[in-house]
């Protein structure tokens, strides 16, 4: 479904990017928000280029925080790729990074940095209806409907998204704002009637003023004639001096001209004016090297690229590129440089391995499968072979030969975690929890961060009814990452189950402060609310989840059941009727 607006920020500045994104709601605009947006079971990265593709304009909260973020960075370079106006809203006066100026040096900025906030947030919302209403030729945007949810495919660290609270057994899709009526843009013309003569009596003719009388007149209107030169005078120095001032603020605030390079690069590395020599590319390599640890992987290509250049018969610095590419996301780049590596080295396994890597993100299944079987005819790193082509076959929708190659993961190399994951994320798809939980707790031995294979353990103990293991599994994965929304959830779902209502609501609580919209916990604590006793409390907290998912049928239906604690009958009856119109009648059915 096409979104309206795509919001991108640094994670630093969430609470800004959260009420850019409520205050364009508050005003028809639809906004597509991570994590908010990121449908369950799908691929952060591929739901962020989804729905950079699907978008209209993109805001980008610029700040320092922005300057250094690697995401914003990708995210910012997408939108220009597919030709997405930017509209940059400066949260903090500072210049943007070589990164970041190439691509919104032209863009008018919209800056935000006086108190109060929503003054400015009024300005962005004005400014982007008006860039809508041009692009479309029209003055709203017509309601659109619901977007259907994709299933989950299990990724190698991918955390699913938890179910919501009964009569909720799973996660609701999301549905975009419908838009403000139209509003006309012809002015209105008041129409003005001249002045003019019409004949008639004569006036009567004015008496001679005294002579005294009129010489005083005429020194008045000297003096008066001078004061008005003598103030046009002033005002032509004071306004030449305000331009001159002006000028002086355009110059401070200009973005300083870059030349204008290939994409994707973002930061120049100069080139070597010495001579080609080993230790010129050894340089260039560690350089790339230091640039890529740090996550900088749009300097470290251009570090590659002088490696390269230096010695074009070196098949490292394509395979590091490639890697770099493939980090970025650019895989027709990343398979070039793969491909010149092998050209150069068609013996080396680990070439193949990450070209399978490459071709499997791009959904190039039979090509990964390919390469990932001449790593393994050269004797590559077997373990790390068979476990992505597992990955390949399992998307391929073969689940034996998925399974096959998960276990020869784990006889090539015992201690490796992720083979063990990934089979028991297939078995919980299958209903199968017991080995589910078996495979889990063995991701778990051999790597005790792996906050992904607890949260998914203790899904399997929530869902067999085991809440006290749930609760822990999920305290673990919390441990281990602070911002784990759907582990909060999940535990608050526990706590619920075990009457346990007030530690439930702590969790809700946490999760609606770490993320405002996130829908699932305002629903929860609505029910929680209710099985308190708390009647207005829940219904405000149904009154949200409907607000942030207008087709959330549960939340319609246990509101109404608010209502009827109320005793007030009819919005009970309407909200019975909304939600039997979206699929709810009681119990677990409908969304």
């Amino acid at each position: 479904m096409p979104v309206d607006v795509f919001i991108s920020y640094a994670i630093a500045d969430k609470l800004t990017a959260d009420a850019a994104c409520a205050s364009l709601e508050f005003n028809s605009i639809r906004c597509w928000i991570a994590p908010r947006d990121v449908l369950p079971g799908m691929d952060y990265a591929e739901s962020i280029i989804e729905a950079i593709e699907k978008c209209r304009a993109m805001v980008l909260i610029f700040s320092s925080n922005a300057n250094h973020s690697n995401q914003v960075k990708r995210e910012v370079e997408r939108a220009v790729h597919h030709g997405i106006p930017i509209i940059p809203f400066r949260i903090e006066d500072v210049p943007p990074a070589r990164a970041l100026e190439y691509y919104i040096s032209s863009p008018h900025w919209l800056d935000a940095l006086t108190p109060p906030l929503d003054q400015h947030l009024k300005q962005l919302a004005l400014t982007i209806q008006i860039l809508l209403d041009r692009a479309s030729g029209q003055t709203s945007q017509a309601p659109v409907g619901r977007r259907q949810e994709t299933p989950v495919k299990p990724v190698s660290q991918a955390a699913p998204v938890g179910a919501g609270k009964t009569p909720s057994s799973g996660g609701p899709s999301f549905v975009a704002v419908p838009g403000a009526a139209p509003q006309s843009n012809n002015p209105v013309v008041h129409p003005v009637t001249a002045p003019g003569t019409t004949g008639g009596t004569p006036a009567p003719a004015k008496r001679k003023a005294p002579v005294a009388v009129m010489i005083v007149i005429a020194i008045l209107a000297f003096l008066l004639i001078g004061l008005i030169c003598f103030g046009l005078l002033a005002a032509y120095i004071v306004t030449k001096g305000l331009e001159s001032k002006r000028d002086e603020v355009v110059q401070e605030y200009r973005p300083s001209h870059v030349t204008p390079i290939p994409k994707p690069r973002a930061t120049e590395t100069p080139q070597p004016t010495a001579a080609p020599s080993a230790s010129d590319q050894t340089s260039a390599l560690a350089a790339g090297q230091n640039h890529e640890s740090q996550g900088d992987y749009q300097a470290a290509v251009n570090d590659y690229t002088g490696a390269i250049q230096l010695d074009p018969k070196n098949p490292e610095p394509y395979s590091k590129r490639g890697n770099c590419y493939k980090m970025l996301e650019q895989y027709p780049q990343a398979l070039d440089d793969y491909n010149a590596a092998i050209r150069l080295r068609p013996d080396n396994p680990d070439y193949y391995n990450d070209r399978g890597i490459v071709y499997w993100k791009a959904k190039q299944y039979d090509n990964a499968i390919a390469d990932y079987n001449q790593t393994l005819q050269l004797n590559g790193n077997t373990s790390r072979a068979y476990n992505n082509r597992g990955l390949a076959y399992y998307d391929k929708g073969n689940h034996d030969l998925a399974l096959n190659d998960y276990g020869a993961s784990m006889r090539a190399d015992p201690q490796y975690a992720d083979p063990y994951y990934n089979r028991g994320l297939l078995h919980y798809y299958g209903k199968e929890y017991d080995p589910a939980i078996s495979d889990f707790s063995a991701a778990i031995d051999r790597d005790q961060k792996y906050a992904n294979a607890y949260y998914m353990r203790g899904l399997c103990y929530q869902t067999l009814g085991n809440y006290k293991k749930a609760v822990n599994d999920y305290s673990y994965a919390i441990d281990i990452n602070d911002n784990f929304l759907d582990a909060y959830n999940n535990r608050g779902l526990c706590y619920d189950d075990m009457k346990d209502v007030d530690h439930a609501i702590a969790d809700y609580n946490e999760a609606i402060q770490r993320n405002p919209n996130y829908v699932l916990a305002y629903y929860n604590r609505g029910i929680a609310n209710s099985e308190k006793g708390k009647i207005p409390e829940a219904i405000t907290d149904f009154n949200e989840a409907i607000r942030l998912n207008p087709n959330y049928g549960r939340a319609f239906y246990n509101r109404a059941l608010a209502y009827q604690k109320q005793g007030h009958g009819d919005k009970a009856k309407a909200d019975f009727a909304e939600a039997k119109r979206l699929g709810v009648t009681g119990g677990n059915n409908g969304p």
